[in-house]
Order: structure tokens, then sequence, then C-alpha cells
């Protein structure tokens, strides 16, 4: 059983090393700020240090602003339609007159609606992508250049699971938000000083997100709470707690470079700083075996070598082929390359240093993620079979995959025998 400390927002923040300075002069906007994890990302974005321009359609946008000030943040309520042009334009107007720049878009608003494809009439898809896919397409053609001429900038557009059944308008539109991240970071050379990155929360525990797990949950012929479970990760014992999910995607801003042309997630960060879901004390060992501990250490030397061999292999692509893999990488694992074998030294150094609380903190996050990874060069054997057309080259590349795929599958065992 999993237990979840009591830990605000801010603590979160602070947890990960963020500091109220870390965007201090620096502007954002948030679309669909009103509730759930816009809300909750004005409301951190402001503790460190930003002004937060609220453009949000609902009324409830001027209760996120007096929040946010009784908190001793800068915020803004502009009342603001995405999908409309001429209220974009308005919004740009107010915001550049008042502050003369922006500096951070965040492109969070979003509608959905519930339904078969056959069900759902075309004026729903017209009206979801004119939100969900239009209204940040506008927002980046205003804000973009600025942010370019003045050499800094972050964009980040937020996407979720592809082909969900039920809600086919909603997904489409977010599988092309994703594609619009990726090709705009292409568009931006790395001098620029713009990062751009896709945000993918999870499933969180927000208003919007209720109201949609319960109604797709009978149409999955499940209970609320088993759709629900389809989706926990992470450690977490149903969903993620909201300040989570925003306290992790403050941070990726803070940290754009490091994300820019990835699928960013608050895993992430939650677990490098040991901030997901762990076992209780009581039923947290307070040792691990000499023999067990070896065993671990064994297997995560040999599966950080297969990550430093792709990464070798990778490095030496062309520029096409370099992007589509690192891409592939983590669109299906979560992680990026180097993120792997940052994530396995962290692991082998807490090992080596008999840091157990710190390991057993992260192993759940580690563990879910492992398993993509497995599940990565499983895929990646029917990659191979669709683009290496001579069959001993073939044969060569399905074993190798097959051999990686089993170091991943023996670290996967050892840390299971702990």
């Amino acid at each position: 059983m999993y237990i979840m400390s009591d830990v605000s927002l801010i603590d979160l923040l602070k947890k990960m090393g963020l500091s109220k300075i870390d965007l201090s002069e620096k502007v954002a906007i948030i679309t669909g700020a009103g509730r759930g994890i816009g809300k909750e990302l004005a409301r951190a974005l402001a503790w460190l240090g930003a002004t937060v321009v609220i453009a949000e359609i609902s009324d409830t946008g001027k209760d996120v602003e007096k929040l946010i000030r009784s908190e001793g943040g800068e915020t803004l309520f502009i009342k603001t339609d995405v999908s409309n042009e001429d209220s974009m334009n308005q919004l740009a107007e107010k915001v550049f007159q008042e502050y003369g720049k922006v500096d951070i878009l965040i492109n969070n608003a979003i509608i959905f609606s519930f339904g078969s494809i056959l069900e759902q009439p075309l004026q729903n898809w017209d009206k979801i992508f004119k939100v969900n896919l239009k209204g940040a397409v506008i927002g980046i053609k205003l804000f973009l250049p600025g942010m370019l001429e003045r050499k800094f900038g972050v964009i980040a557009t937020i996407t979720s699971d592809e082909g969900t059944a039920y809600i086919a308008p909603y997904s489409a539109s977010k599988a092309a938000l994703q594609s619009l991240g990726f090709s705009l970071a292409g568009e931006i050379d790395d001098d620029t000083g713009v990062s751009i990155f896709v945000f993918g929360p999870g499933m969180v525990d927000t208003p919007g997100g209720n109201e949609a797990f319960s109604k797709l949950a009978p149409l999955y012929n499940m209970t609320l709470k088993e759709f629900i479970k389809l989706g926990s990760v992470g450690g977490f014992d149903g969903l993620m707690p909201v300040e989570y999910s925003a306290a992790g995607f403050a941070y990726t801003i803070v940290h754009a470079k490091e994300y820019h042309g990835q699928t960013a997630d608050p895993f992430r960060p939650l677990g490098k700083f040991g901030l997901l879901p762990h076992p209780s004390d009581s039923e947290t060992p307070k040792s691990i075996s000499d023999e067990s501990l070896n065993l671990v250490i064994n297997a995560a030397l040999e599966a950080k070598q297969v990550l430093e061999d792709i990464n070798k292999e990778t490095e030496e692509l062309n520029f096409f082929a370099k992007k589509w893999v690192k891409k592939i990488y983590t669109k299906r694992t979560s992680l990026s390359i180097q993120d792997w074998l940052d994530a396995l030294n962290q692991l082998i150094n807490q090992l080596h240093q008999k840091e157990f609380k710190e390991f057993f903190n992260t192993l759940s996050w580690l563990n879910s993620n492992l398993i993509k990874l497995e599940d990565h060069f499983e895929k990646s054997k029917e990659d191979a079979k669709g683009y290496i057309k001579d069959p001993e080259k073939l044969e060569e590349a399905m074993k190798a995959l097959e051999n990686r795929k089993k170091t991943i599958q023996s670290l996967i065992q050892s840390l299971k025998s702990i």
C-alpha cells in the first residue's frame, strides 16, 4: 500500500530546488488557467517570480487572479476566447501595453466532447480543433516573434494519449498539438534562446479530468475506480494530485532548455527528487542484502552500457535519423536517452552509497519506466523489419535488440528481488 505525504505545491517546488527568483522579471501567459492544472501552474510560476497572465474564457480566471495576489504573486486575468483571433489579438495588445513582452506561453486551454466517432457531429470537431489547436497556433504566431527577437522564450503545448476511444476529436487534437510542438521545435535552432517542448501530464485529479473519467468509464464498461486504475502510474494509487503535476510542469519550464524538442512529463523531475509515492516507513526495508545489492548494481551497469551504446550509435546517425531515434525514445519510454543515462547513474550511486531511502523513493517511478523501455525494444523489432531489407543485417539487428531487451528485463527482475 502506498501513502501520500501531505506536501503543498510550494513545498514541492522547494524540494525540487526551485526558488522565488527563478522566473523573476519573466511574463508568462497560461491559457485556460481558470481551474485544474492551469490554475496550479499559474500559482507555481507566480511563486517562482513570474508575472502570470491568466487567459481564460470563464470568470473563474478572476478567482485565480485573487488567489495568486493573496499569495503575494503578480498576476492579471484577461478574459479570452483562444479560438477567436480578435480576442487573442486583444489579449496580446493588453499584455504588450501592460508588460511589453511575453517570455513564456503555455497552451493549456482545451475543451472535449464524448461519444463514438459516428455519434459526434462535425461541429464538435470544428469547435474542439478551434480551441485546442487553432488557439495554440494563434498564440505562437502572436508571441514567438518577440521571443526570437529578445533571444529568450519558452512555449509548451500539452498532449495526451493518442487514439482514446469515445473522445476522438479531443484525442486527435492532442496528437496534433504534440506534432505542432515537435514541428515548431524543429524550426527553432538551439542558439535562438527559445525552447519548445510538449508536456504530457498523465491522469491528474482535476475538475475537467474527473468529469471526463466519469463519462468515459461507463463507455468502457468499467467503474470509475477501474478506469482510473488503468492510468495510475508513477506509484500513485489513483490520479496524480494536481499540485504534483503542476510542480513537475513548473520545473520543466524553469529548465526548458533541457526539454527542447522533447515530450516532458511531471514524473521525471518528481522522481529525480524522490517526490513520487513510496512505501510507508514500516514497509521500507532498512537495508538490502549484499547479494541483492550486487545483483541490482551489476544489472544496472549492464543496462547503462546498453544506453551508452545506443547514445553513441544515435550520435553517429545523419541529422534526420538522429532526430527520429531521439524522438521515438522519448515518446515510447517517457525519457530521452540522456535522461535514461542520468537515471541509471543515480540508481547506481544510490546503491553504492547505500542511500536506501532515496532508492525506494524513486523505485516505483523507475520500474514503470523500465517496463516502457523493455517494450520499446520489442517494438523496435517491428521497426527493423520495415526498414532493414538485407536478411543478414535484419537477423543481426533482431538479435541485438533481443539482447538489449533481456538486459532491461534482468534489471527489472533484480529490482523485484529486493
